[in-house]
């Protein structure tokens, strides 16, 4: 302990940062990667700044067959919490990018439009945060005002999933 005092003491910030680091992956924290995209707005964000420093819940549909899922989980819970909706798009060739754009914008309330992110990049980071397994289920990521990782969850909305992430942005 003596030796990381002096190792912080003399490096300063740095040494702080990769100790808290640390700290979160010996404790098994996981922080979201950065995700960077445009809303459907047309507004560029980036999460987890873009959160405000709040909670908030993160639905991100790697698939169109997971369009339905993630539309209903948006559905069910955009009136009780912050929520994000992503739309990971980075295997969309460019071609029909617009016309994928066009199609998720024809379909959502145009209220929501800056809070539902189009991705392009950083698929195989978010996968991975998301603990990815079936491509058509909708993930859900719980944020902590941190960008940390509280809870994760895939599949169709069910009761019981929504008192989860209830309990875990409501804490």
């Amino acid at each position: 302990m003596r030796l990381m005092a002096r190792s912080i003491s003399r490096t300063g910030t740095p040494a702080l940062c990769l100790l808290a680091f640390w700290v979160g992956v010996a404790y098994g924290q996981q922080s979201i990667p950065g995700i960077e995209g445009e809303t459907l707005s047309g507004k560029k964000v980036s999460l987890p700044a873009a959160a405000a420093g709040r909670s908030a819940l993160l639905i991100i549909g790697f698939t169109h067959g997971s369009e339905a899922q993630t539309r209903a989980w948006s559905q069910r819970v955009r009136d009780r919490f912050p929520v994000w909706s992503i739309a990971v798009l980075e295997d969309v060739p460019g071609l029909v990018r617009g016309m994928v754009k066009h199609g998720i914008k024809s379909g959502t309330p145009k209220e929501l439009y800056d809070h539902f992110l189009l991705v392009y990049h950083g698929e195989k980071q978010l996968k991975q945060a998301a603990g990815f397994d079936k491509p058509d289920d909708a993930y859900l990521l719980a944020i902590d005002k941190g960008g940390v990782i509280t809870w994760r969850y895939h599949g169709p909305v069910t009761d019981a999933a929504v008192e989860q992430v209830r309990a875990h942005l409501e804490h």
